[in-house]
């Protein structure tokens, strides 16, 4: 595939036509001595020194007074993309470019944030009406072939609850460009049609929720936006809701608090006029931001009003991607948010709940939930306790699921216990990590 979501550099001189050779020499005319391995080691995450940048901010004509870090001064073009009319025409351009191409490189920079990650979301919040085109050029789009794209989606939930990893994210990626293709170039009516765009958003809400837990960062932000734009098509707000609400997540992993909260403030709003199970999951969501962000109030406000509204949730009024909305979810959330907050005992009391409430489902949750328990009994003196749940994390990291975020963590610990100094039980664990998991 293709690379969207790339380095900002990537971007920026293939905007101007420049091959990483050229560019070096552009760079050599300055009077540096920039080769085409010293473009592709920043293109891989190295900072240019001040020298290097002052010169590229002349080559790429960014004016003086922009003050923002490297590399988001440069110019990357995103906006031709991401700033599409909310119209049909805007919003195939828009599916298309992302199914044209999506990152599979683990080195990836987030494509947008504060104002130009917003600005898309208030878009979607105050655009019109829903809106469907029928198509009546190409090859007929039917209803049985909507009927397996469905029965596919179910199975694709499925396999990323029990897996998910790099490999699944190509196959939706192949699922995604396969419906956007029928928009594009099928005959349907109105009602097939929204089908397709409904049935493209939450195969691009898929694809971002496993590239986001395979860490590729960049990768989520465009398909995330893709199915913004999809369930504008067809007026689904509580897809819109759930898709903002993730963005939040992502934006509160990545560290940047303000565009979590503010993701989140919006999403709990438009969340009032979707069922009680979307509103409970979205105000979950709130209170780990704001635990996140140190604000121990108003999680606590948020996490009992996300209990609440799932105890008043009617059955059968939920949507299908909602089905693992529950009260052991509404567990999880608080043992994380406890986590956020620094009360180690009580996450790992709630974390330990929810572990017990999943059973054997969801491998990669119990193993995020266990590595959150196994640091929290580390910070609270209790080594042999979290190196025994940590034992938990590596045989389910092995066994049963690829997940980034897992591994994450899992090294997060690893660094703490090693900070502990030197015993038998950290010895014997990192033996036991290094013979299930290798390198990770």
């Amino acid at each position: 595939m293709t690379e969207l979501a790339r380095h900002p550099l990537v971007a920026a001189r293939q905007q101007r036509g420049w091959s990483q050779e050229a560019l070096a020499m552009l760079m050599r005319g300055r009077g540096l001595g920039t080769t085409r391995k010293t473009v592709t080691r920043w293109e891989r995450g190295v900072t240019p020194d001040a020298a290097a940048q002052q010169v590229l901010r002349a080559l790429f004509e960014v004016p003086h007074d922009m003050r923002t870090a490297w590399p988001n001064w440069l110019p990357t073009g995103t906006d031709s993309w991401v700033c599409e009319k909310w119209d049909r025409d805007g919003t195939v351009r828009t599916l298309d470019i992302v199914a044209e191409g999506a990152v599979m490189d683990r080195r990836e920079f987030l494509i947008l944030t504060g104002a130009e990650l917003l600005l898309p979301v208030y878009e979607w919040r105050v655009n019109p009406e829903p809106w469907i085109a029928a198509r009546q050029r190409g090859r007929h789009v039917g209803q049985a072939l909507l009927d397996e794209l469905q029965a596919l989606i179910a199975v694709r939930r499925r396999m990323d609850d029990e897996h998910g990893g790099a490999a699944l994210l190509e196959a939706l990626h192949a699922d995604y460009r396969f419906v956007i293709d029928l928009i594009k170039n099928g005959s349907y009516g109105k009602d097939v049609g929204r089908c397709l765009y409904g049935l493209a958003a939450e195969i691009a809400r898929i694809a971002g929720w496993v590239a986001e837990d395979s860490g590729r960062h960049a990768s989520t932000q465009s398909y995330y936006l893709a199915a913004l734009r999809a369930t504008a098509a067809v007026g689904d707000r509580a897809l819109g809701v759930n898709v903002i609400g993730l963005m939040g997540g992502q934006a509160r992993k990545a560290g940047r608090p303000a565009d979590a909260t503010k993701l989140l403030d919006l999403a709990a709003a438009e969340s009032a006029r979707t069922p009680e199970t979307v509103q409970a999951m979205t105000w979950a969501r709130v209170g780990r931001v704001y635990a996140k962000a140190g604000d121990k109030g108003t999680t606590h406000t948020a996490l009992d009003r996300a209990r609440k509204l799932l105890g008043r949730a009617v059955a059968g009024d939920s949507p299908p991607w909602a089905y693992w909305v529950s009260e052991t979810r509404m567990t999880e959330q608080l043992g994380g948010a406890l986590f956020d907050l620094g009360d180690y005992e009580g996450a790992e009391r709630e974390l330990l709940a929810a572990v017990a409430g999943l059973g054997e489902q969801y491998p990669r949750d119990r193993a995020v939930c266990l590595a959150r328990v196994a640091t929290a009994q580390l910070r609270r003196g209790q080594v042999d306790e979290g190196c025994s749940t940590a034992r938990r994390v590596v045989d389910l990291l092995a066994d049963h699921v690829d997940t980034e975020r897992g591994e994450h963590l899992l090294r997060t610990f690893r660094q703490e216990l090693a900070a502990h100094g030197p015993s038998a039980t950290s010895r014997d664990f990192t033996e036991y990590t290094t013979a299930r998991l290798g390198s990770k």
